[in-house]
């Protein structure tokens, strides 16, 4: 009710889910369920080309920033071109994962990206 309340009027073509520091499939079975209960096809295609640490152990959004710079690759690229996507995270601290994530897809050259996570800090910075 959450997503249909923000995004009601939206076609989405594609669910993205960000691939997990330390939380296991959460995040993917949740994007699955998602994706199943709207009629959304769910792309596995997200991957981490880097190691990054869990973001709560950062103090500041600069660093948090920096954690994820340049830590993801979509293949193939070609996919998200045109595409509006729900980007789905588990948890939104000071937003550097999503925005990282839509930097990146933006210059893929997708039309929308909207972010949909499951659970929000209290207190977490903001960029």
């Amino acid at each position: 009710s959450a997503f249909r309340s923000k995004f009601a009027k939206e076609v989405f073509d594609l669910i993205v889910y960000i691939p997990p520091t330390k939380s296991g499939n959460l995040v993917a079975t949740f994007a699955a369920k998602i994706g199943k209960e709207l009629a959304i096809p769910i792309s596995h295609n997200l991957r981490k080309v880097r190691s990054t640490m869990e973001q709560k152990i950062f103090e500041n959004a600069l660093l948090k920033s920096d954690n994820v710079k340049d830590a993801f690759l979509y293949t193939p690229q070609k996919d998200i071109k045109g595409k509006k996507i729900l980007v789905v995270d588990d948890i939104f601290d000071s937003g550097a994962t999503i925005k990282e994530i839509g930097r990146y897809f933006t210059e893929l050259g997708a039309d929308l990206i909207a972010p949909l996570v499951i659970a929000k800090t209290v207190g977490g910075d903001v960029l």
